[in-house]
């Protein structure tokens, strides 16, 4: 049994207290109390003086296998010769299409992923995985079309969704898919630990077949499972839609695909799910960039909605302000710090106070954006997600000045130390655990 005592604890269940201490007992919250109450043996309680302690914070999508893309380089001839013909492949694709194409940046993103072998991948996925929880993170929804990093995944020592993400150009091709990795998941699912939870990441409108959104809605429902999708997320897409073409052809034929069309022509990106019945509040919709109306639309069904921000500058060329997603999706939407950047930052804290400039939210209620809405949308908010009795001592120590208070984690990056279920993964910048 542990007593950590703070000058100030934001619970993200609508209080904050002040001089209070959290109980720690076998990796869960036991009691909370005034620190004038504390009487335990001096040497099970932690002295944290000015500090704040939050609950961890949740990152609703991660693709930590793309963290060193940029910094690894092919380490010998078969890989370097390997990343040479896929820039050609690139180059003949999309000869003439411009640099800032949202179709081509992916090719590039994928062209530099593929040219990394196996242990550069898994070293790329552990470094972004490490970073993160130095961030203050313990809790993750990794995306990923490759089963090696569940092994990975499996292990890690903070909660984590894994979302495997499919492809589909046909119908026949949706059947194989769907038989595949249900086979699959189900084994994963037997041989899952604890912290690990799973669900299905059907990769987007354009790059999914009709019938394999089919195939895994109906799925989805009767096993009680997530999907998370891209939505409305580029131009590219959204002239897909309307004339049943577009650059984006151009990426699945760079990927291997065939040539995939609407099973309709003209539908907006919300009637094309709905008609597959595919928006309930099961679903997570990454993203929705282009076209107000379908923003308003699908805050008004059931699905959850995750905000990137920096990825959607990046590589969609638009993203919705932060305004508008609190105008339309009030209690209901989470953070992604995804980015493809060189310096990216893995702070969720960061990332919401940069978009929050205009002060439109307290930092009381800006926490529960990376807390306890994420945990409802994942449906862990039984166990994380705020400082409350009976929930896992998932939980962030951020040091303050002498005068300063809670307000100033407007300014923070990363905290000092982060716990998991009471065990201390992160004391002042330096790693506890290993992967």
């Amino acid at each position: 049994m542990k007593c950590y005592k703070a000058k100030w604890i934001l619970t993200s269940a609508d209080e904050v207290l002040r001089d209070m201490a959290i109980v720690v007992d076998e990796g869960k919250i036991i009691d909370i109390i005034p620190n004038s109450e504390v009487n335990f043996d001096e040497k099970y309680v932690k002295e944290l003086g000015n500090a704040v302690i939050t609950p961890g914070f949740i990152d609703l999508l991660t693709q930590y296998q793309y963290t060193d893309i940029l910094e690894q380089n092919p380490n010998d001839f078969k890989r370097r010769l390997k990343k040479f013909f896929k820039m050609l492949s690139l180059k003949y694709n999309f000869a003439g299409v411009s640099q800032d194409n949202y179709s081509r940046k992916w090719a590039e993103i994928l062209c530099n992923y593929f040219a990394l072998d196996r242990d550069q991948k898994t070293e790329s996925f552990k470094h972004g995985v490490i970073e993160s929880i130095k961030s203050g993170t313990t809790c993750i929804a990794q995306v990923s079309k490759e089963y090696k990093y569940f092994e990975i995944v499996n292990k890690l020592p903070i909660k984590n969704y894994l979302f495997f993400e499919v492809f589909s150009d046909s119908k026949d091709h949706s059947k194989k898919t769907f038989k595949a990795l249900r086979a699959k998941v189900e084994d994963f699912i037997f041989h899952k630990g604890e912290n690990t939870h799973i669900g299905i990441m059907l990769n987007s409108i354009s790059g999914v077949h009709k019938k394999l959104w089919e195939l895994f809605s109906k799925y989805c429902r009767k096993h009680n499972m997530l999907i998370m999708t891209r939505f409305a997320e580029s131009k590219d897409e959204m002239e897909w839609l309307e004339h049943g073409f577009s650059d984006v052809d151009l990426l699945h034929k760079y990927m291997g695909m065939r040539k995939i069309t609407p099973y309709t022509r003209e539908l907006s990106p919300v009637q094309y799910l709905n008609n597959l019945k595919v928006l309930t509040k099961k679903v997570l919709v990454a993203n929705a960039n282009y076209d107000n109306s379908e923003i308003s639309q699908l805050s008004q069904t059931e699905a959850k909605y995750i905000y990137q921000p920096k990825y959607s500058e990046e590589i969609c060329n638009k993203k919705l302000e932060f305004s508008e997603v609190l105008e339309k999706f009030r209690g209901n939407f989470g953070f992604s710090t995804q980015s493809f950047s060189k310096n990216r930052s893995f702070s969720l804290l960061k990332l919401a106070s940069e978009v929050n400039k205009d002060k439109l939210l307290d930092i009381v209620e800006l926490v529960k954006y990376l807390t306890i809405y994420p945990a409802k949308i994942l449906r862990l908010d039984n166990a994380i997600g705020s400082i409350e009795v009976g929930k896992d001592a998932d939980f962030n120590v951020f040091k303050l000045s002498d005068d300063e208070d809670y307000n100033a984690l407007l300014h923070m990056d990363t905290p000092y130390s982060v716990y998991s279920k009471g065990r201390k993964l992160i004391k002042n910048g330096n790693v506890r655990f290993s992967l």
